[in-house]
Parts: C-alpha cells; sequence; structure tokens
C-alpha cells in the first residue's frame, strides 16, 4: 500500500476514513474527540505514510494513547510524553487540530 509520497483520495480516502473514525471509537471520550475531529478535518485526501502511521496509531492501546494524547506538551514533547518518537508530529497535530 505504500509508495513514497503518494496520497490517498478518491473512493479510497472515504473507505480509509470511515474506518478510521470506526476505529477511532476509544474506551474514553476524550480521545475519541481529539481522533474523530482529526479525521474530519482531513475533507479530501491523506498522504499513504500518514494513513498508515495514524492506522498504526490507532492499534495502541487505550490508556497509552489517551496519555499521549491529553498530556502532550509542544513546547517539551520529550518530557511530557513518553510515546514512541515517530508519533510525536502526528500527536501534536491532532492537538493542535483539535485546538483551533
Amino acid at each position: 500500500m505504500s509508495t513514497a509520497h503518494s496520497t490517498l483520495t478518491g473512493s479510497a480516502f472515504k473507505n480509509w476514513r470511515k474506518k478510521s473514525l470506526f476505529l477511532a471509537k476509544r474506551g474514553n471520550l476524550e480521545s475519541e474527540l481529539l481522533l474523530a475531529k482529526y479525521l474530519d478535518s482531513l475533507k479530501e485526501s491523506i498522504a499513504i505514510e500518514k494513513a498508515e502511521l495514524f492506522r498504526e496509531l490507532l492499534s495502541e492501546n487505550d490508556q497509552n494513547l489517551f496519555r499521549w494524547l491529553m498530556t502532550f506538551d509542544p513546547k517539551m514533547p520529550h518530557k511530557t510524553v513518553k510515546s514512541p518518537e515517530k508519533y510525536l508530529p502526528l500527536i501534536q497535530e491532532i492537538r493542535e487540530n483539535y485546538l483551533k
């Protein structure tokens, strides 16, 4: 599925987004709200690499995901969040989108 600089668009994007919205239903409302608002902000496309990373993030357990999303401080990401390095930019993007 992954090709450098490829983008999901059209029906492939709509299917990915629909399934991601379903997978974003979490054990806590706070995480679900952040994730759903982020997905709603994606109107017509997403880079395949980011789509895959987002799905990987959704596969994490609820407790970790909640902690990562709710305690993120962009000024000190390495001190406030003990998430895998690969998720830090995506977590920041999700939180910034929610706070708009």
